[in-house]
């Protein structure tokens, strides 16, 4: 007599083990994209303080939009660091959580990576391939985000294929570099028009290097967060620069990247 023991067979075990991975294939996707979709709020929650803070900052300064840079030594304007010439210093004061070389406190994206913004960079649709190679690895990072520069007029014709556009930026020179500091009245649409979206703000390759709108567009599952001039963030699918609308007399624009037009 003897005693005969269960077990699994070697099929039985296979069989097994080959559910496990389907079941694996299966979940693991969901599992990333949840914890991306988590990312992606954190992210947005920045977006939406940096908002606060540049409402804040225009209260302060007579309506007027903090400048992506203010000048330096060369101009006669002292000797400030680099970190505070920047937008992000300018506005650390309302939000009192980063701003120096990092990217520190709510100008550190959880998302963010260089190969997500170079992805769009690279488009067609955005600055082309290898367009910002020249300025990877940064020397400095500052900020995860970029702000929109100053442009002094608008760009484009007017038609679908070649929209008007035009950026809301300040830029904080003495008179004899003209200054242009906007205000938040110059603004037709400010919730429809962008100042910070996802980016950089760094010193690579010598410059000063900030994207800002269509290097966006593949930080969080296919689309990038966005603050506009009315304070909110909110997130915007694929490339933000191709949203398009027309004028009353038919002339087309980007909708969010084109400040003086209703």
């Amino acid at each position: 007599m003897y005693e005969r023991k269960g077990g699994f067979t070697l099929i039985e075990l296979l069989v097994v083990i080959a559910i496990i991975a389907i079941l694996a294939a299966i979940l693991f996707p969901v599992f990333a994209q949840a914890r991306e979709k988590a990312r992606s709020i954190s992210c947005l929650s920045n977006c939406k303080q940096i908002g606060t803070a540049v409402m804040m900052y225009a209260q302060d300064y007579e309506e007027a939009i903090v400048p992506w840079i203010s000048c330096g030594a060369a101009h006669g304007c002292g000797n400030p660091t680099r970190a505070e010439r920047l937008w992000p210093m300018k506005l650390q004061p309302y939000i009192k959580n980063g701003g120096n070389i990092g990217p520190q406190g709510i100008f550190k994206c959880p998302s963010y990576s260089d190969s997500k913004l170079l992805e769009a960079a690279d488009s067609p649709d955005c600055d082309g391939p290898g367009a910002l190679a020249p300025y990877f690895p940064p020397l400095e990072r500052y900020a995860d985000y970029g702000i929109a520069w100053h442009q002094r007029s608008m760009v484009g014709s007017g038609t679908q294929v070649d929209p008007y556009w035009q950026f809301p930026g300040s830029f904080a020179y003495p008179p004899a570099y003209s200054p242009v500091t906007r205000t938040l009245a110059e603004i037709k649409r400010p919730a429809e028009t962008a100042l910070v979206t996802d980016g950089i703000t760094i010193v690579g390759g010598g410059y000063f290097v900030i994207t800002f709108g269509c290097e966006a567009a593949a930080m969080h599952t296919g689309g990038g967060n966005h603050v506009f001039l009315d304070g909110h963030a909110k997130w915007l699918a694929r490339n933000s620069e191709r949203y398009l609308a027309q004028t009353s007399t038919g002339a087309w624009y980007k909708r969010f990247y084109c400040f003086p037009l209703e």
